[in-house]
């Protein structure tokens, strides 16, 4: 059975050590620019505010965008599973997996092999569903340069197997938090 290309972002599956998976509070600009999506990679900038990440940034990546809660310019108190590109609000949180340690699953955009596990792959950054708030970013399987990510295996589920848009798992090569090169595995 072929797998299904149904990019979804990023999903954390467990954590390297054993640890527990947590979220943290980042600020997110008032009238940032961009939507950043549940499963969107984000990467910090100016200010200590987060952004949606994209497959040439250089820098860094801070983690995995869950979702945020702010207050609507009406007053209403809100959260989302995105934030609306342009959003106006002074009082942003967004909740991000942060931790380097965590393992994430993505959909490759290419054929996955057993072989690859180790290597250093890219994010392909392709924009969201505004009505389900979920992320449509993915592993490029074809060519890496910027290094954000090392592929650690294969999703283990029925409907998933090595090929054209498998489900791996990765963890962040290129982190904010990681003070060397990358996750050793």
């Amino acid at each position: 059975m072929a797998n299904v290309d149904n990019p979804n972002g990023f999903k954390p599956v467990r954590h390297l050590t054993g640890g527990t998976i947590r979220m943290e509070e980042m600020g997110i600009a008032t009238g940032t620019a961009a939507a950043i999506f549940s499963g969107d990679v984000v990467m910090g900038i100016a200010g200590g505010t987060i952004k949606v990440g994209t497959a040439t940034a250089a820098g860094a990546a801070t983690g995995i965008f869950a979702g945020c809660s702010y207050t609507d310019v009406d007053g209403t108190p809100k959260f989302s599973r995105h934030w609306p590109a342009g959003q106006v609000a002074a009082d942003a949180i967004g909740y991000v997996y942060s931790d380097p340690m965590i393992v994430f699953s993505a959909q490759t955009t290419g054929t996955a092999l057993l072989a690859d596990n180790g290597a250093l792959l890219d994010l392909t950054a392709t924009a969201g569903s505004t009505s389900t708030g979920q992320s449509a970013q993915e592993i490029n399987q074809a060519a890496s340069t910027i290094d954000q990510f090392r592929q650690i295996g294969l999703v283990g589920k029925a409907d998933n197997a090595w090929g054209a848009n498998a489900e791996i798992e990765v963890v962040f090569h290129l982190h904010a938090r990681n003070p060397g090169a990358g996750v050793a595995v």
